[in-house]
């Protein structure tokens, strides 16, 4: 028993001693002696006794304070606002951020991404259990989980996840990422997948939410996309659906979760989620500071709202994506196959007055998407020298002409333009662009199509120079951006790059599961890809998330898609209580 515990028993014990000894007090006998009191008397020993209950009071509140700490506790709402409407919140259909924000509150996976942005155990118990040949991944699933309608989940769920979106008549766009692979059950909590190929990107799959074969069993092809369960999810996941509030309309005013009494991973803290829908930008904005919603969140590259940091009522977070706007050059254009003038292109390049006159500083120095968290020289290093580039055109024959002002080189005008889509952070930075090469003496013009357009130009890959947004995932695997064989529609290699070195790295890091030799490949791809420029990363998007700050215990600090920022939010509490240390 230690000093705190022994010293709380002896002041019990004086308590319950002083309160026995007041059975031996004599109320009338107290009575006549205080009325033989006079008037001073009488206020003297009603000070005192005031003053002695105060004491007690001030001793037993300082003792109280002194023993006991500020610890979360249940209860409190959170609204958040969210832009458009719920359609499926169904793992294998869902593609808006709307539907995979509350998909990732509903359902789990076998695994997920912690704060490191590493995959850690969902419903899985442990990482898999990779065969020698690197084919194969048995992995052991957690025992007692139940779905929210209290059936218990199991190796059969996994099971016909896996083969309902593998079956094209189920029509999910996960279909392709799992054509190669099999899965078998190896007892109802064990299964093992078989890869056709070795493929480091694989476990990023094993994200996956794992759907309910009670639930949707029964549900014919023909049917999946109009089951009333694309609304009414029933998942394994910290919060349960409770309510979904329509319109006369039919329109989705609201849906609520309540947090799930028998989530494997412990109660959440916050006792219930609302996410009410807006159509605009502008609703979700006046929303937040009329109090209707205590939080949302957008990527300033692809949104025309802005946030101060600095708020009353909410805290701001901003959280680096894997998300870059890049200028793409078009290594069929004569004149841009020369390395000399994309190199000087690069250097004439002012990446900060993009991120400030565009974003508002609510983006970043682009870190190398080509290279795993944590790896060496991960951040592309500021290389604008606007006297550097003029020099490298000189050196290169691109002569500045004394009668047009231009740079030519054997009677050519050095002239690009630049092909963009009508976003305004994408023609604003265009802009910003095309202006610094101007000052070079080239000749630029600038191309702001209609994104329907933009992405035809793309397709085709009929254009010069292109500015647009580039989207990664969890893994750096850059085969579909950058191997030889993807330079042609529907490819994204979109410079036409092709290099056996390149491919030979690609290669070799996504046929190994191996880490250490993956991160090592990229770094030397990144290397390359650096030295011949025929990209420029313009800038990095951030996430920013403004949340009620009577929301407490937030941890967000890496994710790779906004829908997954709640990833800990379990842990967050809006409620506190003292409990005894």
């Amino acid at each position: 028993m230690n000093v705190k515990t022994q010293n709380f028993i002896t002041y019990g014990k004086q308590i319950f001693s002083g309160i026995r000894q007041l059975r031996n007090f004599n109320l009338s006998s107290l009575r006549k002696v205080f009325s033989l009191m006079g008037k001073k008397e009488k206020k003297a020993i009603l000070s005192l006794l005031g003053v002695a209950f105060v004491s007690l009071s001030v001793s037993s509140a300082n003792f109280y304070y002194a023993h006991t700490l500020i610890a979360p506790a249940n209860g409190g709402t959170y609204t958040e606002g969210l832009f458009g409407q719920p359609t499926y919140l169904n793992p294998l259909l869902a593609h808006s951020e709307t539907d995979l924000s509350l998909i990732r509150l509903i359902y789990s996976g076998l695994y997920k991404y912690d704060d490191n942005g590493q995959l850690v155990p969902d419903l899985a118990e442990g990482m898999p259990q990779i065969s020698e040949d690197q084919k194969q991944y048995t992995i052991n699933l957690k025992p007692n989980v139940k779905w929210h309608n209290g059936k218990s989940f199991t190796a059969d769920d996994v099971i016909f996840t896996i083969q309902t979106l593998k079956d094209p008549a189920y029509k999910s766009p996960l279909s392709s990422l799992w054509q190669s692979t099999d899965v078998e059950k190896l007892s109802d909590y064990s299964v093992k997948f078989t890869t056709k190929d070795i493929s480091g990107p694989f476990l990023q799959n094993l994200a996956l939410p794992i759907m309910s074969k009670s639930v949707w069993g029964t549900v014919e092809p023909q049917n999946f996309l109009l089951s009333k369960y694309n609304l009414e999810a029933i998942g394994t996941g910290p919060y349960a659906i409770k309510e979904i509030k329509k319109q006369a309309s039919g329109k989705i005013e609201q849906i609520t979760l309540n947090a799930s009494g028998n989530y494997y991973g412990g109660r959440p803290k916050i006792d219930s989620l609302a996410f009410k829908f807006f159509d605009t930008e502008d609703e979700l904005l006046n929303a937040l500071h009329s109090k209707e919603i205590g939080g949302f969140g957008y990527t300033p590259s692809g949104s025309n709202l802005y946030l101060e940091k600095d708020q009353q009522d909410f805290r701001t977070f901003s959280i680096p994506l894997p998300q870059y706007q890049v200028i793409f050059f078009n290594l069929n254009n004569p004149i841009l196959a020369d390395l000399s003038v994309r190199q000087a292109l690069a250097a004439a390049t002012n990446r900060q007055q993009v991120i400030t006159g565009v974003f508002k500083n609510n983006a970043l120095f682009p870190a190398s998407p080509l290279l795993p968290p944590g790896s060496a020289a991960s951040s592309s290093p500021d290389s604008f020298n606007a006297e550097q580039a003029k020099q490298i055109l000189d050196n290169a024959g691109w002569k500045v002409d004394s009668k047009t002002g231009l740079r030519a080189k054997k009677n050519a005008v050095l002239e690009l333009t630049i092909t963009t889509n009508d976003s305004l952070a994408n023609s604003q930075a265009a802009e910003i662009v095309a202006n610094q090469w101007r000052a070079l003496n080239i000749k630029v013009n600038l191309s702001v199509l209609p994104n329907q357009s933009a992405e035809a130009a793309i397709h085709s890959r009929s254009f010069d120079v292109l500015l647009f947004p580039q989207k990664f995932g969890a893994d750096p695997d850059p085969f579909l951006f950058w191997h030889s064989s993807q330079v042609k529609d529907p490819g994204f290699n979109l410079t036409g790059f092709a290099n056996a070195d390149a491919d030979r790295l690609i290669t070799e890091a996504r046929t190994t599961t191996d880490n250490n030799i993956r991160k090592q490949k990229y770094e030397e791809f990144n290397n390359l890809i650096t030295q011949q420029a025929p990209v420029i990363f313009l800038d990095q998007a951030m996430y920013v998330y403004a949340v009620d700050k009577r929301v407490k215990n937030i941890n967000l600090q890496n994710f790779y898609e906004p829908n997954q920022r709640f990833y800990d939010l379990p842990n967050w509490y809006m409620d506190e209580r003292r409990v005894w240390k």
